[in-house]
């Protein structure tokens, strides 16, 4: 009935991270070869591996997520980002596209689909061949972009740093999965990248969001729908477990995950098991086609709460989706709130319009703000007209 994810990765601090698929083990350096470092000390020498020996003049120290320091010999002015959330994320702390010089190509394809892609089209011209499967760094790629820092992945295995960082690149490492990792790469960018400010003004609004969602949390669980988060699949039930950000989304929004109980980030599940569990909500994620339509045209799943009372809803896609923990998450606290209380979110489209208007410069039109909400795949499920224009 039940089909459990693989175990995720605990991080340092037991925090439990959202896993991708898992990382090969491959022995390091494997397709790269000892001769490719080598290859890259001359080009160190001329610049274009820009770290310098603690203590030069302009150089400086941070602290990655992992726990490790970072030299950096000078401004960070070209970064890049090998995680998939990193490269909408370090747009928006720096206030503009111009520091961001490669990026993974799974990043892109979210860009290409989102406001962002549409606010900065020169996004989609950044190169993409950084990174080859489960994350292995392209090192040739990355060293021919000249980059003052790389973003990389702090807790899928050496094999993924180490080639990095044995060129000499400066290496800032990601943790992933809780809000504490999102304010914390938030915190992180900003330091690289010298803008603190910025970094600390967009943690300061998920606190206060925070706040104000906790103090209208239902007083007992026994008022709390339940709602289930599908990842978007049409071929699939995977669902956000009780590791899951999905998890601490809806929680956050006074709503009861039924796949709490699992103790995985995520799990596949099969008809039978959903049919029992049969949530009052279904939210429908951006990591695949799915529709609420999609639901809804299943005669196996007639009979489902969800799908008879029209509760089924396409998560947002902005900037970045609003599914895993991202710059733009305190919309989607809001967003899941208005539909777990029935209120419609008041003001969530004048808060997407200033809050767009502060990361990425850009304030999105009505018809944007309808696509962004997806609107039209959510107009035959209950209460969404109020998302609307």
């Amino acid at each position: 009935m039940l089909h459990r994810a693989a175990p995720p990765s605990i991080v340092p601090h037991g925090r439990t991270r959202v896993a991708d698929p898992p990382t090969p083990d491959v022995p390091r350096r494997t397709l790269l070869g000892g001769a490719l470092a080598a290859a890259a000390l001359p080009l160190l020498a001329t610049g274009c591996g820009r770290a310098g020996p603690e203590g030069k003049e302009g150089s400086r120290t941070v602290t990655d997520l992992a726990g490790d320091k970072v030299t950096l010999s000078g401004p960070v002015r070209r970064v890049v980002t090998i995680p998939l959330p990193a490269a909408s994320m370090v747009v928006a702390v720096n206030g503009g596209p111009e520091v961001l010089v490669g990026m993974n190509a799974a990043s892109r394809t979210a860009i290409e689909d989102s406001y962002l892609g549409e606010v900065y089209p020169e996004l989609l011209d950044v190169s993409t061949d950084v990174a080859g499967a489960e994350f292995a760094p392209n090192v040739e790629s990355v060293l021919a972009l000249e980059p003052d820092a790389v973003i990389q992945w702090g807790d899928r295995g050496a094999d993924l740093v180490d080639p990095l960082r044995d060129t000499g690149l400066p290496v800032a490492q990601l943790t992933y999965g809780t809000q504490e990792d999102l304010e914390g790469a938030i915190t992180l960018y900003g330091e690289l990248l010298d803008k603190q400010d910025r970094a600390e003004t967009m943690v300061g609004r998920m606190h206060e969001r925070l706040e104000r969602l906790r103090a209208e949390l239902p007083a007992s669980d026994d008022d709390r729908p339940s709602v289930l988060y599908l990842r978007g699949a049409e071929d699939s039930l995977e669902v956000g477990a009780g590791a899951s950000y999905n998890h601490f989304v809806i929680d956050l929004a006074g709503g009861r995950n039924p796949a709490a109980g699992l103790d995985n980030e995520r799990a596949t599940i099969d008809v039978e098991q959903l049919l029992e569990w049969d949530p009052d909500i279904i939210l429908i994620g951006n990591f695949g086609p799915a529709t609420p339509k999609t639901m809804y045209d299943d005669p196996k799943l007639a009979g489902l709460s969800a799908v008879r009372d029209r509760r089924v809803y396409k998560v947002p896609l902005g900037g970045y989706r609003w599914d895993p923990p991202s710059q733009e998450s305190p919309l989607m606290w809001r967003w899941v709130a208005g539909l777990v209380h029935e209120t419609g979110a008041p003001g969530l489209r004048k808060d997407v319009v200033e809050t767009y208007g502060f990361l990425y410069g850009g304030e999105p039109s009505d018809a944007q703000l309808d696509t962004i909400l997806n609107v039209v795949p959510n107009s035959a499920s209950r209460g969404y007209d109020a998302f609307g224009s």
